[in-house]
């Protein structure tokens, strides 16, 4: 008896000293490297997906700031007056001296330093990015017949507003007083760009990463115009 049961203490603890087998090695590794891809696999998803949101954030607030200077300027356009005007002709240049649909160029009475002297104004989409030009008067005071000179364009005051924005996008719409587009093709003549009463504009951005662009439209009047004859 006490041969036996030294016998079966023995074989027990044998049994517990034997340790892991190869099979349960296998499993605890497999169960392992599932939870670890899971683990990246998860962090992964939420970097991304906090990127994108990042991305998508930025691109709204740089479309609405961008729209909200393109307004406030557009919004101010106003004809310049001919320094001699033909009798019973034209009177002024009209207010968008440029249309189109990438691309607009006009005069504007915006108070900007404390002056009171118009500038000329001019946004261009067609690099991409929406910039903004804008050439101060070359007088300080107003020639004749109320007509403004402009200094040369490579003295005008630059900066980008949007970037990323697609080439397919039609940023500038023209129309007249009865809600009518204005086809860009049609408005190369001072009579015909004089029939300008309000421009929407519309600015897209492409997020990098974004399934979907964002996009801000605004139509936008403008009340200084008169005739523009």
């Amino acid at each position: 008896m006490i041969r036996l049961g030294r016998l079966l203490r023995s074989r027990v603890t044998q049994g517990r000293d034997a340790g892991l087998s190869l099979i349960e090695l296998l499993v605890a590794i497999a169960l392992t490297t599932v939870v670890m891809g899971l683990a990246v696999s998860l962090f992964v998803v939420a970097t991304h997906t906090v990127s994108l949101s990042q991305s998508i954030d930025g691109g709204t607030r740089q479309a609405s700031n961008g729209m909200n200077q393109a307004a406030r300027m557009i919004r101010a356009a106003t004809p310049d007056p001919l320094a001699n005007p033909i009798v019973g002709g034209q009177q002024s240049d009209p207010a968008i001296i440029k249309a189109a649909p990438m691309l607009i160029s006009f005069y504007a009475y915006v108070n900007l330093s404390g002056g009171e002297s118009p500038v000329l104004v001019t946004y261009d989409a067609t690099s991409g990015a929406l910039v903004e030009k804008q050439q101060a008067a070359l007088t300080a005071v107003a020639g004749v017949n109320g007509h403004w000179d402009f200094v040369p364009l490579n003295a005008a005051t630059t900066r980008s507003l949007c970037n990323s924005i697609p080439s397919t996008t039609t940023v500038f719409r023209y129309f007249d007083k009865t809600g009518t587009e204005l086809l860009p093709a049609n408005l190369t003549t001072w009579q015909a760009r004089a029939a300008i009463t309000s421009v929407q504009v519309t600015i897209t951005i492409q997020p990098t990463g974004a399934a979907s662009a964002v996009t801000l439209t605004n139509t936008i009047g403008m009340a200084n115009i008169g005739s523009g004859s």
